[in-house]
């Protein structure tokens, strides 16, 4: 009898000991069904539904709860898988609904982009090329002192020197150009804020220098007129210029395209004494690559074909195409250049080009032509020829469709001249091709003996720096070009038009 009860006991607690297992098991189970709602986001499989700042590597490599929080500074996300399921199981229980996964990362999405437009920084000192700041609210612009002011309750305060000129990787050009002072300031600290005294709330504004190496026609463009196109398009025209410079001679210059991208009269921050305030201020013109843009970095999506199209109505240039008619013979621009790297052969080039089909027009910009001028005589013609300098930048004059083709002069110069010229002529919608002058073709054999490394090892001449291989391969060489090796060259621009002609 004893052993009976000692038996059924034994099989009581073993009865026992299997629930309470079973128990267990069934808590993990739910738990890992838990844990697993929150991650998959009910994608089948799919890893869509991952929690912001978390990918595969970080959940593949034991994450921190600052890595699934998505930053280390950010304490108001969600800080670990317990957590989330935690939230998860009160949301569960207090509200009729059951909350699904898409709430929570919605929530958790907005929580983020919130805390990252409170964090994000005035200046945008990352792009290689300038520095940006962008400002709204309440915005003071002391000219005179060069500095502005922007006074916001949530803003952190910070203080930065921005020179604004869009060249920043280029120490001789940035040299000379003046430092602004741009403050945000939240109050307090016994900061005297200076009483507006001109008010144009509902006017933007944009501060930019013209400096640096402006007066060159291809830095004109690069560094200046481009990147303020990329900037101050997206306002319509309803922008201020606020500019410091003592070129005043540039503005007069380009003063056509400056009236088509603001309609407001031009502050000169030197010398001004006023104190002017906007409800929002650029300090910097943005800039993407060399003479062109990314449309995919412009708030209205304006690429280079924009520019130029809105260069064409600021000069009132005719054509927007190249010919049209088959029996027309195509005109072709030769740029001539009258100090360095000339085509000594001027003539028998043009020559050559007329026995390939073109009428042939050779022209250059001189200091005092005026730049409408130029553009009509540029907009007049299909194609466009020249040794590699600033002339080849009249191509954003040229109608689209037509076709520039640089001669590049010896001395391995192809990257650094198609950097300039090639894909932005193609952003543009034009038609790029280059010729590379040979040794036999370069006026740099008067000056060296052919087995000088000048031309055995050009790349030896590159490493001495941009000075030295400046002085050699574009200040002191001029070029005659081999009319039977360019030909061919000719017949393919001949051939492209044609393309076009057809496809239009």
């Amino acid at each position: 009898m004893k052993m009976r009860e000692q038996a059924m006991k034994r099989r009581m607690e073993t009865r026992k000991l299997a629930l309470f297992l079973l128990l267990g098991l069934s808590l993990g189970v739910l738990t890992c069904f838990l844990a697993v709602s929150v991650f998959s986001g009910g994608g089948h499989g799919s890893r869509e539904g991952i929690l912001p700042g978390i990918d595969e590597h970080t959940l593949d490599n034991n994450a921190t709860p600052a890595q699934l929080d998505g930053g280390a500074d950010d304490n108001q996300g969600i800080s670990s898988i317990a957590d989330a399921i935690s939230r998860l199981n009160e949301k569960s229980t207090s509200s009729k609904d059951t909350v699904t996964t898409a709430e929570l990362v919605a929530e958790q999405k907005e929580t983020q982009s919130k805390q990252i437009k409170e964090k994000k920084s005035l200046c945008d000192l990352s792009n290689w090329r300038t520095d940006v700041c962008e400002m709204t609210g309440d915005v003071r612009i002391h000219s005179n002192s060069s500095s502005i002011l922007v006074l916001n309750s949530k803003a952190t305060e910070e203080s930065w020197q921005i020179k604004p000129y869009a060249r920043k990787f280029d120490p001789s050009a940035m040299q000379h150009i003046k430092q602004v002072s741009v403050r945000s300031f939240s109050g307090g600290d016994g900061v005297v804020v200076p009483v507006c005294t001109v008010n144009q709330t509902l006017v933007p504004a944009v501060v930019f220098v013209i400096g640096g190496y402006t007066g060159n026609y291809y830095h004109d463009y690069t560094d200046v007129l481009i990147p303020l196109f990329i900037t101050t398009r997206q306002f319509n025209g309803d922008v201020q210029f606020i500019i410091s410079t003592r070129n005043f001679w540039w503005v007069d210059k380009y003063k056509a395209i400056l009236k088509q991208l603001s309609r407001h009269e031009i502050v000169y921050l030197d010398g001004d004494e006023q104190v002017r305030c906007h409800r929002r201020v650029i300090v910097g013109l943005h800039s993407h690559k060399p003479m062109s843009i990314d449309p995919e970095r412009t708030p209205g999506g304006y690429s280079m074909l924009d520019f130029t199209k809105l260069m064409r109505v600021t000069y009132g240039l005719e054509r927007d195409r190249p010919m049209r008619r088959a029996e027309e013979k195509p005109r072709m621009l030769l740029i001539q250049r009258k100090g360095t790297r000339q085509f000594t052969n001027l003539e028998e080039v043009a020559r050559t080009a007329e026995a390939a089909g073109f009428a042939v027009q050779v022209a250059e910009a001189e200091s005092m032509t005026r730049v409408a001028e130029f553009a009509r005589v540029v907009n007049s013609c299909d194609v466009m020829v020249g040794l590699h300098g600033a002339g080849l930048t009249n191509f954003v004059y040229l109608p689209t469709g037509a076709v520039v083709v640089q001669v590049i002069p010896f001395g391995n110069l192809e990257t650094i001249s198609r950097g300039c010229f090639k894909n932005s002529s193609e952003d543009a919608g034009l038609r790029y091709l280059d010729y590379s002058v040979g040794v036999e073709e370069s006026s740099l054999l008067e000056q060296y003996p052919r087995q000088h490394p000048v031309f055995t090892d050009p790349k030896s001449i590159h490493r001495q720096g941009w000075k030295k291989m400046g002085q050699v391969y574009l200040d002191h060489q001029d070029v005659k070009i081999d009319v039977d090796r360019f030909k061919p060259l000719l017949l393919v621009a001949l051939d492209n038009l044609r393309q076009y002609t057809i496809e239009d």
